[in-house]
């Protein structure tokens, strides 16, 4: 598994992400190979490898290779991962953090949750805990997923077998 995280460019650190990940590298909660992009954090890294700032081509590259994407609730990196076929693992900006302005993030991650097309974690515990389930709980979104789609496909094939029983194509 690789994991890239990522905190977007917002000129608010976000140094609870970082810290929560690093910590994890080193208590091993997180053995996979990863990369933080720490933006105007000023928390350092101790045991992840990480950088600043990433041209646009580096984060669609590190996007595109990383099975887990952690992520702030950004509008934009949200729909990045989510056009390359990815559910991303949001972790909100909060507002009583100094993180952002208001706590939009979190209104909108609850969002994504409830459509499943995203994870959200609350906190540390549940960021690390979501991180080590992720294969397992993404597998479960998309069956679900599957099986809510069956129902329609399973109504038009039926349509059309009634058309084609009774003699005439349902598609004219």
């Amino acid at each position: 598994m690789n994991i890239f995280v990522t905190v977007g460019f917002e000129s608010f650190p976000f140094n609870r992400l970082i810290q929560i990940i690093d910590e994890g590298v080193r208590e091993k909660s997180i053995c996979a190979p990863l990369l933080i992009q720490t933006g105007h954090s000023s928390y350092e890294p101790r045991c992840c490898p990480s950088k600043r700032f990433l041209s646009f081509d580096e984060i669609l590259g590190f996007l595109r290779e990383a099975e887990v994407v952690i992520c702030h609730a950004g509008v934009g990196t949200t729909l990045l991962t989510l056009s390359l076929g990815k559910i991303p693992l949001l972790f909100p900006r909060q507002a009583k953090y100094r993180e952002h302005v208001d706590d939009h993030q979190i209104e909108y991650a609850r969002k994504m949750e409830e459509q499943k097309k995203a994870l959200v974690a609350a906190d540390g515990p549940d960021l690390l805990r979501k991180v080590k389930d992720y294969r397992s709980i993404v597998s479960q979104l998309r069956l679900d997923a599957s099986r809510r789609r069956l129902p329609g496909l399973r109504e038009h094939l039926e349509e059309l077998l009634r058309g084609s029983i009774k003699g005439k194509d349902p598609r004219s």
